[in-house]
């Protein structure tokens, strides 16, 4: 993934918006910290993501309670999580994640924002996952 190495270099600063529908027909959605994903999964802390085997088809990459954010749309629980490199900020309409080495801060909508300039969005169509959103941050 091309986003990998200057993630793990803390050169970029990606969030990963995936919303997945589970065998009871409900969804989760949650933005990922991915930096502090690989970080975890290379360390093998409990709960992580393996990403090698989502990277090699092996198994669905899925949101989790300990993710940036998370929220169970049939039990209705939101869950709002600061990691390593984000603080999650009451963005008054929407949320919005500050980055914690640049102060700067990520909104993660797609409507225009005075912080829109912080970050590139991109939409990834998937076959797993249907669409996908990565926000990218280019650490100052």
């Amino acid at each position: 993934m091309e986003r990998e190495e200057p993630n793990l270099l803390l050169k970029l600063s990606t969030i990963i918006f995936l919303q997945v529908r589970q065998r009871s027909g409900f969804d989760i959605s949650g933005y990922i910290d991915f930096e502090k994903s690989l970080r975890d999964c290379h360390f093998k802390k409990a709960d992580r993501t393996n990403w090698k085997a989502v990277f090699e088809g092996k198994t669905l990459l899925r949101p989790k309670p300990t993710d940036l954010s998370y929220y169970d749309w049939h039990k209705g629980h939101v869950y709002h999580n600061n990691t390593d490199n984000f603080h999650a900020v009451n963005g008054g309409e929407s949320l919005v994640f500050m980055h914690k080495a640049d102060h700067k801060l990520i909104p993660v909508t797609d409507k225009p924002s005075m912080y829109s300039q912080n970050v590139d969005r991109f939409m990834i169509k998937s076959e797993l996952y249907g669409f996908m959103t990565l926000y990218d941050h280019v650490v100052r």
